[in-house]
């Protein structure tokens, strides 16, 4: 009884070490390209711009991060991870440019390192074989209004004595006689002749004129070369924002994403060549559930801006005075 009270004492410990672990998911706002090592342990191979962690023990993780670009400092931080939890850290620049790690979100764990299984190839593969399909088209001109009249005169006899046959052809008066005579050499005394004559006349006519292409005369309506704001008459900061209808497609293909880095990651993506106007960036920010993350859309589309002077209405979106503080600091230094 006691070594059962033991074993079943150690399976408990194994479990309950197992449960007591974190996962951590890294990405950069930028695209650069990183290694992830996390109490001297490294998390990825090659560099990557998005690196999952799992497995890990200490509440208090050392966290290195090392860009593949070796003109970019080594960012070292540390970090406090609940047990049982995943958290999502962003690699971003901090008031005075330089990279530091930021907490973006958490989840339950083992939420990012979900992927659908890949599917088995199949085991057999017939291929059809190809089918080749020649087209021969032969052109014979004939002149408008000619008769063509064609005469085959078969002479058949006796089989043993061969057979004639007599080809006359007739175009427009102009007449062509041909015989051709087949014969093995055996002859026969007696035979039988019978003439068939078959007449065959094709005529043709002048085919009809094609039909003049209608010409609309009307001038093509010629949009304007500049977008005009109604009611607006202040700086630009981009050429032409999108159309309502466009970024209501956009907005709800960024909602359907789950995590918040890979909801900032589609909307820089839209806008690295698009154009918004301020109503548009409100509408980006309040997609994003972490006041970090809505400084940062906010601070991405100001120079991506149609109505740029309008800008003072993003304040509305923040929940913090410091947030716009920020928002203010950076507008100023462009």
């Amino acid at each position: 009884m006691e070594r059962l009270f033991s074993l079943a004492l150690a399976v408990l410990f194994t479990l309950a070490s197992f449960a007591q672990t974190a996962d951590l998911v890294v990405f950069s706002d930028d695209g650069t390209k990183f290694t992830l090592i996390v109490d001297g342990d490294v998390k990825n191979a090659a560099p990557a711009t998005r690196v999952v962690a799992t497995g890990i023990r200490t509440e208090t993780p050392v966290m290195l991060v090392k860009f593949e670009d070796a003109a970019i400092p080594t960012i070292k931080q540390n970090g406090y991870l609940e047990m049982g939890k995943e958290y999502t850290m962003m690699v971003t620049l901090n008031k005075k440019g330089a990279r530091v790690l930021r907490m973006t979100g958490q989840a339950e764990l083992g939420t990012a390192a979900k992927s659908e299984p890949v599917k088995p190839a199949p085991t057999t593969f017939t291929e059809d074989a190809p089918t080749t399909t020649t087209t021969v088209t032969q052109e014979v001109a004939v002149p408008a209004d000619e008769v063509i009249t064609t005469t085959t005169v078969i002479e058949e006899g006796d089989p043993m004595d061969g057979e004639d046959v007599n080809i006359n052809m007739g175009v427009n008066g102009i007449n062509f006689n041909m015989n051709v005579k087949v014969d093995d050499g055996t002859k026969s005394t007696t035979s039988t002749t019978t003439t068939r004559t078959t007449t065959t006349t094709t005529r043709t006519s002048t085919p009809p004129a094609p039909a003049k292409p209608i010409i609309d005369t009307k001038p093509a309506p010629v949009e304007p070369a500049v977008y005009s704001m109604p009611g607006y008459s202040g700086r630009v900061g981009c050429g032409w924002p999108m159309s309502n209808t466009e970024f209501a497609d956009v907005k709800k293909s960024i909602e359907a994403k789950s995590f918040e880095d890979s909801k900032m990651t589609l909307a820089k993506q839209v806008g690295s060549n698009r154009c918004f106007t301020v109503d548009q960036v409100k509408g980006l920010m309040s997609l994003f559930s972490f006041e970090d993350s809505k400084l940062d859309i906010a601070k991405y589309a100001y120079e991506r801006t149609f109505d740029i002077d309008n800008y003072y209405k993003v304040n509305d979106a923040f929940t913090f005075e410091s947030s716009i503080d920020d928002l203010n600091e950076y507008i100023q230094a462009r």
